[in-house]
């Protein structure tokens, strides 16, 4: 799944800057679409250094608007062991990219020894209980992009074993338990929690109104271009995740708007703020 050559890369990166041994990161956050730019108003984190996608061989630039491509590292100003990987934007399908390539960001902090995954992105919602500006965490997922990362061989690591069972089990895929904790951090931070299942596409072309009224009978509670590919592949390898949606829009058809994709952004970075502050509020309690 990742030469050898990336991994060591990166995990000397991580040196350099510090993060490793006692102080090697206590979990990876994936920043998509509108939150990237959340991560520069933590009064109690420092920025160590940063990573791009495209100085880690093997790893592709990301191509996406609003999607920066890199890892920063962060450090908690009062408790030093403490730190994160923050990665500000992603890779996806539709760019061309294999899921295996997609996941590669993901899975370079895993083979680094990082267990805690948290995965976010700007989604429609399918639920008209929800509103633009609400937050879902991900209970569960649909891969509806017809494709795996876990396709072809077993994945291994660079040390040649494998990473995971053939055939893993993906229940409690983003964990309950965390759920449970996360709720009550992010509405301190003022946002309205959900609760639902996220459908993932490939894109980039948004639904059509047939497909929304089909996703909605299906019961998934939003719809986006990300996500499941990275924690099919973390789960296969052992990890703990949390999945959180920014809902952005209505699914097409739901309401009379065009769906654009610089105002998705404006509305998600309107929030993503305050879910970034209770992310890492969530991290200083169950992390530590």
């Amino acid at each position: 799944m990742l030469e050898k050559k990336s991994l060591s890369y990166f995990q000397g990166q991580l040196s350099a800057f510090g993060v490793s041994g006692a102080s090697s990161p206590k979990a990876h956050l994936v920043l998509g679409s509108g939150f990237g730019r959340a991560i520069d108003n933590l009064a109690d984190w420092q920025v160590l250094g940063s990573i791009s996608f495209a100085e880690v061989p093997g790893l592709s630039a990301a191509t996406v608007v609003d999607h920066a491509g890199e890892f920063r590292l962060l450090r908690h100003r009062r408790q030093p062991e403490l730190t994160v990987v923050a990665q500000v934007g992603r890779l996806h399908g539709f760019e061309g990219h294999s899921a295996r390539a997609v996941v590669a960001p993901v899975m370079l902090s895993r083979l680094s020894g990082v267990r805690h995954f948290i995965l976010t992105n700007a989604v429609g919602g399918l639920d008209l209980r929800m509103k633009v500006g609400d937050v879902m965490m991900i209970s569960d997922h649909i891969n509806w992009t017809g494709s795996n990362p876990l396709i072809g061989k077993n994945p291994v690591a660079p040390n040649g074993k494998e990473i995971g069972p053939r055939f893993p089990d993906m229940g409690d895929l983003y964990s309950r338990e965390w759920r449970h904790k996360l709720r009550p951090a992010l509405e301190a931070q003022g946002l309205k929690v959900h609760e639902g299942c996220y459908l993932g596409l490939l894109g980039p072309s948004y639904e059509t109104h047939a497909e929304i009224q089909m996703f909605a009978q299906l019961r998934a509670g939003a719809v986006g271009m990300s996500t499941v590919w990275e924690a099919i592949a973390l789960k296969h390898s052992g990890a703990r995740i949390l999945g959180l949606s920014m809902i952005t829009n209505m699914g097409a058809g739901i309401t009379a708007e065009t769906i654009n994709h610089e105002e998705l952004l404006k509305q998600c970075r309107n929030s993503a703020s305050q879910a970034v502050q209770g992310i890492f509020k969530f991290i200083e309690a169950n992390l530590t």
